[in-house]
């Protein structure tokens, strides 16, 4: 994906990325955290650090005008995760169903890419699926296509 990003620095393991978004209301900390949530399925969570608590707040509106290069960065850090975690499935749910419709908003704006790496799943009613367009999935999964 050939879209503007912020640099990011991630952590020995690869399961932190943390970034500076910048615009008008000054820069901000983001981070993304990739925790194991059961055999190389891994949880991606973001947000803004909450430096008084430390850790990530999700819900946090930063309003800081550059949605779509946060988006871009973020989808960034998962394709860096998943190189340096091939086995890996990374799941991803909105801390809102806003926010996970802007995360499919994003999924299919890059699908040609997308889908020429990455299997993507939708879950619905109870049950994962191929991801299809024009269907409102309440969470993500992505892992590598095998290579034949």
């Amino acid at each position: 994906m050939n879209l503007e990003r912020y640099p990011v620095v991630a952590d020995s393991k690869h399961l932190m990325y943390k970034f500076l978004s910048k615009g008008p209301n000054g820069p901000i900390g983001k981070i993304v955290f990739y925790r194991e949530v059961g055999d190389n399925m891994f949880n991606l969570e973001f947000g803004d650090w909450d430096v008084g608590k430390q850790e990530v707040d999700d819900k946090a509106r930063s309003n800081n005008n550059d949605r779509n290069k946060v988006i871009a960065t973020v989808a960034g850090t998962v394709i860096e995760f998943i190189k340096h975690h091939p086995q890996a499935s990374v799941f991803a749910k909105g801390s809102t169903p806003a926010r996970t419709r802007l995360y499919q908003i994003g999924i299919f704006a890059n699908w040609p890419e997308i889908s020429q790496q990455f299997v993507i799943e939708g879950f619905i009613n109870g049950e994962w699926q191929i991801f299809q367009q024009r269907i409102n999935y309440q969470a993500f999964s992505l892992k590598i296509k095998e290579k034949l």
